[in-house]
């Protein structure tokens, strides 16, 4: 049973968890590559190869496309950025239920923090433009330290900046990165099923709650406090 009263930090994957962001990715990739002129991929698509940063994304469109070769990868990442940075927040919405969240956990003198894998470049206009920059003491994106979800080190870099050990954190999230990265902090998550989890079984990795949508999340988190 979910007691949110042990946790004073709560940590947010973004794509997937707070946010449905494959239609925008899906028109910047395709922009990306009809420049390129590789061929273009389904939406369905990306939406199986996201939550392992923008690098892996285009990695994963160019082996789709028999092209991935280090060269081209390098290219179309760099054209990606570019054609992102021209569609970002025109596609994304918030799932339902994400605003009320965060903004009753904040007053209830909760700590939240947003740790995504996505470029940091573009997550302060995107949180920004959600409506929900605010709600948030620290933010962190796939590049802001050396190295990024599975690996633990954002989140002893969280517990360290914010002062807090690991039984204090909660970190929730819809992928594989998010469910390890806290198992190997020592940090106990909450997986949601509604993201983008790549076929993977949540479950199956154990992590410490498990969940079908943020919106069922937070009922259940809001009615506990």
């Amino acid at each position: 049973m979910l007691n949110i009263n042990k946790y004073n930090t709560i940590i947010f994957d973004l794509d997937g968890t707070l946010v449905d962001s494959v239609p925008e990715l899906a028109v910047a990739l395709n922009h990306a590559l009809q420049v390129l002129e590789f061929a273009t991929v389904e939406e369905a698509l990306v939406r199986s190869w996201v939550g392992n940063g923008s690098v892996k994304l285009v990695e994963r469109a160019l082996e789709h496309g028999a092209n991935n070769t280090r060269e081209n990868v390098s290219r179309l990442h760099q054209q990606f950025l570019l054609s992102y940075e021209a569609v970002l927040s025109q596609k994304c919405v918030l799932y339902p239920g994400v605003k009320s969240l965060l903004t009753h956990l904040q007053q209830q003198e909760k700590t939240l923090v947003l740790l995504t894998n996505k470029p940091i470049q573009f997550v302060p206009e995107l949180l920004i433009k959600m409506g929900v920059a605010h709600l948030f003491a620290l933010v962190l994106g796939g590049d802001s330290l050396a190295q990024k979800k599975p690996h633990p080190l954002p989140l002893f870099h969280i517990m360290e900046t914010l002062n807090v050990n690991s039984s204090q954190c909660l970190m929730v999230g819809d992928s594989r990165s998010d469910i390890v990265c806290a198992q190997q902090a020592g940090v106990n998550s909450v997986a949601l099923l509604q993201g983008y989890n790549q076929g993977i079984d949540l479950a199956t990795l154990e992590p410490t709650y498990v969940f079908d949508t943020i919106e069922s999340f937070g009922k259940i988190l809001t009615s506990n406090i």
